[in-house]
């Protein structure tokens, strides 16, 4: 395949560092549920040109995680990696402070899953962090050593009845209703078929808070949270930057990209800035931040787009049923602008707004 441009260049080039840590007192519940949750994150931060002359760009992969990954994607080769973040341990530009934008990824999903969003982002003046959740990442790697993989368990937990979830989540996605009713039955099947997901989401949450305590302390004197934190994620990911946009005090605002909704969820209104992105055939499992909403909200809505294909994974392979008939560039490009705009908008205060790009399968709506 076409190699993807360097979304790492912008303002600033891109420097990258993992760190790992533990929630003291906060106990394991999976993995044979064994001591205190460990968290690891990789930050993605602004870098001069100077500070990177002459050095190599850092791996994205380690090897463990590229066979998981080869396995899991079913390819027998894994196309060679691309390097995007600029170096490992490069000193983050001094004497200026930048707003901080915290990333979840997908459930089964992994720590670098949109390195190139991250990375696009941090070259225009933003610090990111990838959280990585244990034994529910395809793979977890340490700072310091070792890793953690997938519990085995969870196939099992997840639906009360995977047949029947497939078979009722197939016939909502297709139902032509409106917003409100979607909900309603968004939730009567959340309910029924995923109270394992329900359980979880809290955990992501507190993973996530737990991260953003860890980088105040180590990021303090590069941080600009005068406008707070920005949250986005892919996924269950995307469900937990809603209920962080929602429901906490230091996170303002947010997006979700093709997310279904999973929790138990209160009815107050929605009084922080965000952003739902779209499959269009995932709209009736993703509709409840368009609803009971104070604050400007967004839909961005992808034709001819797979689930899977907001993730870097649409650079590695081509096959239409995976990742839809959109190419690699015009997702990514639509992506990219969404953040960069709607972050631009509320953690930089910057007078601007989401408008229609000129794409054929991307459109923009403004809700509220």
């Amino acid at each position: 395949m076409k190699e993807p441009r360097d979304y790492a260049r912008g303002e600033y080039r891109v420097g990258t560092h993992c760190f790992s840590f533990t929630d003291v007192g906060r106990k394991e519940l999976l993995g044979g549920a064994e001591g205190d949750r460990r968290i690891t994150v990789r930050m993605y931060y602004p870098v001069t040109e100077e500070s990177v002359a002459g050095k190599p760009r850092s791996r994205i992969f380690t090897a463990s995680k590229e066979r998981a990954l080869r396995k899991a994607s079913f390819l027998p080769k894994f196309p060679p990696e691309e390097r995007v973040a600029d170096y490992y341990h490069v000193p983050i530009v001094s004497g200026e402070r930048f707003p901080l934008v915290i990333y979840n990824h997908g459930y089964g999903s992994y720590v670098e899953a949109n390195t190139f969003l991250c990375c696009y982002l941090a070259a225009r003046g933003y610090i990111v962090a990838s959280v990585g959740h244990a034994f529910e990442a395809l793979e977890n790697t340490y700072a310091g050593g070792g890793s953690d993989v997938m519990d085995k368990t969870i196939g099992r937990k997840m639906y009360t009845s995977y047949i029947g979830a497939v078979i009722e989540q197939m016939k909502l996605l297709k139902k032509k209703v409106s917003r409100e009713e979607a909900l309603r039955l968004f939730d009567r099947f959340q309910r029924k078929y995923c109270p394992f997901l329900i359980g979880r989401l809290g955990e992501w949450v507190r993973d996530t808070e737990a991260a953003l305590a860890e980088i105040k302390k180590r990021y303090a004197g590069s941080l600009d949270l005068s406008r707070g934190v920005g949250a986005t994620g892919h996924s269950f990911g995307g469900d937990a930057a809603y209920w962080l946009s929602k429901y906490s005090d230091e996170f303002t605002c947010g997006i979700n990209i093709d997310g279904g909704l999973f929790g138990d969820y209160d009815d107050s209104p929605m009084k922080a800035p965000f952003c739902q992105i779209s499959c269009a055939e995932n709209l009736n499992v993703e509709t409840r931040p368009l609803l009971n909403t104070e604050a400007p909200t967004y839909l961005v809505t992808y034709r001819d787009m797979k689930h899977i294909a907001f993730t870097d994974i649409k650079f590695k392979m081509s096959f239409v049923p995976f990742v839809g008939k959109i190419s690699a560039e015009e997702a990514f490009d639509n992506l990219a602008y969404t953040h960069l705009t709607f972050f631009d908008m509320y953690l930089k205060g910057r007078d601007t707004e989401l408008t229609q790009t000129g794409s054929r399968r991307v459109t923009y709506e403004r809700i509220v």
